[in-house]
């Protein structure tokens, strides 16, 4: 048995983390860590491992831009889950899976487990 794919989801909204965090553990990753501002989640990336993450497209009016560059960096996969559509999102390479808010659990689930949990992307990582 393998261990769980380890995601740190990055989002301002407290319901929104809820549901971003039960869609994770539906489709069989493990959340580490919930960062609700760009600086929490650079500090989370340095001090919990992880194997990937859900980025909203902004925490609190700051772009996720450094947080996806030091992802890419590592080259850890992600996906984004925003309200904004993929033209507005210049940072955001057009291979990286796209979740629009409002979003559906059974649509962030199937993509949490297509794009994050699953095994045949190990190695794969960067998104």
């Amino acid at each position: 048995m393998s261990l769980a794919t380890k995601i740190i989801i990055f989002e301002d909204e407290p319901l929104i983390a809820f549901d971003i965090e039960e869609a994770v553990l539906e489709a069989g990753c493990e959340v580490v860590g919930i960062a609700r501002t760009v600086e929490e989640g650079l500090g989370l990336l340095k001090t919990v491992a992880c194997d990937g993450a859900v980025l909203d497209a902004n925490l609190n009016g700051n772009s996720v831009e450094p947080i996806a560059k030091e992802l890419e960096a590592r080259k850890l996969r992600y996906i984004i889950a925003s309200g904004y559509s993929r033209d507005q999102l210049e940072f955001v390479h057009d291979a990286t899976p796209l979740v629009n808010k409002p979003f559906s659990m059974p649509e962030l689930v199937s993509v949490v487990r297509t794009h994050l949990c699953n095994e045949e992307h190990e190695g794969d990582q960067l998104a």
